[in-house]
This record gives C-alpha cells, sequence and structure tokens, in this order.
C-alpha cells in the first residue's frame, strides 16, 4: 500500500492545473484512514484522488482534439477513466461532416488513451506488421507515428510517444477521409504532457 501512495504522490507533483489542496488532502485522507485501519475509506479517498488526477490529464488530452478539421466539425469532449479495463483513462471527440437532415451526415470517433493496457497491445501489433496484416491491417504513417488502418472496420490505430494509444473509426468512410482526420490532430501536444 506504501508503493500506491509513493505513487500518487509523484502524481500530485505532477499535476499543476488540478488544485494542490484537493489532491493532497485526498491522499493525506487516504493515508490517516490506513493507518487507522479504514481499509475501505483509504480506497475510496484513492480513488477520488485518481478521478482528480484523470480528470487533469483528460483536459490536456481535448487540446489535441481541436474543434475543427478541415471540413470536419467536432462535438463535446468527453473523457472517462478506464480503471474498469485496467487503468488510464480515455478522452473522445466524435467529428461529423455534411447534414441529417440532408441525408449525407458522415461521423468520425477519435479516442486518445492515456497510460491504458490497450497500448501494448497495439504496439505489438505496430512492431510487427505482418501480424497486423494477418488480421487485416494494412501498415501507415500518420506523421513520424506507424499506425495500422483496418479498411474493413474504417479504424485507425497508432501510439504516440509509447503512452498515448490513438483509435480512429469511421464506419463506411474511405480511407483518405480518415486519414484527413488523423493529419489534423494536435499529436505535438501529447509530447509535452507530463
Amino acid at each position: 500500500m506504501q508503493k500506491v501512495f509513493r505513487a500518487l504522490a509523484i502524481g500530485v507533483a505532477l499535476c499543476s492545473t488540478v488544485k494542490a489542496d484537493e489532491v493532497e488532502d485526498g491522499v493525506n485522507s487516504a493515508l490517516k484512514s490506513y493507518k487507522e485501519g479504514k481499509p475501505a475509506d483509504a480506497a475510496n479517498a484513492l480513488q477520488n484522488v485518481l478521478k482528480l488526477l484523470n480528470s487533469k490529464t483528460g483536459g490536456a488530452l481535448a487540446a489535441a482534439l481541436p474543434d475543427h478539421i478541415g471540413g470536419w466539425r467536432g462535438g463535446k469532449v468527453e473523457t472517462q477513466s478506464l480503471s474498469g479495463t485496467g487503468g488510464g483513462s480515455t478522452t473522445s471527440r466524435t467529428y461529423r461532416q455534411g447534414s441529417k437532415e440532408k441525408g449525407d451526415e458522415k461521423k468520425i470517433s477519435v479516442s486518445i488513451a492515456s497510460d491504458s493496457p490497450l497500448l501494448g497491445t497495439i504496439s505489438t501489433f505496430l512492431k510487427a506488421p505482418a501480424l497486423g496484416q494477418l488480421l487485416g491491417a494494412k501498415p501507415k504513417d500518420v506523421g513520424p507515428y506507424p499506425a495500422m488502418f483496418i479498411s474493413k472496420e474504417g479504424i485507425l490505430q497508432f501510439a504516440v510517444n509509447d503512452r498515448y494509444a490513438v483509435l480512429i473509426q469511421g464506419k463506411k468512410l474511405g480511407e483518405s477521409e480518415i486519414m484527413e482526420v488523423a493529419t489534423g490532430l494536435k499529436l505535438g501536444i501529447l509530447k509535452d504532457i507530463h
């Protein structure tokens, strides 16, 4: 348990936009509960601290998802915890082009997962393109990042800085439309997030 508190303390030191007192109070509350023999209270306090830290990360990741990419309009940015799937968080935004009324609306969803176990799976396929090709993936590049494109599903996946897994999905859309959105993301921002 002490390792968990030490890891959270490092996370606290890295957070600049979350109120330090909220995070510190949560860590201190968890430590106090732990020392008093109340592990359930300690766990609840730690989960609240993780939510604060994940919301900070999600806000930073949102900056990589611009409001407009070419003719694509960005919708609401959403951030979710991935604690149920092994950790990390995901920030996503849906981009639209055309209109529902005219029947020509197209949608592409973009998700950026940070510190997620998904990254290991994606990295495995990116390091062994032949394995990805067995699954119908075509190797692509998004700037300096190797990617896999699965045309049947309209999915493009790649990793940024060995920390972020990017998933772009546009069912029934062509490769050029998906690549347009991929290259319009502000991926350089991800290099500066600590």
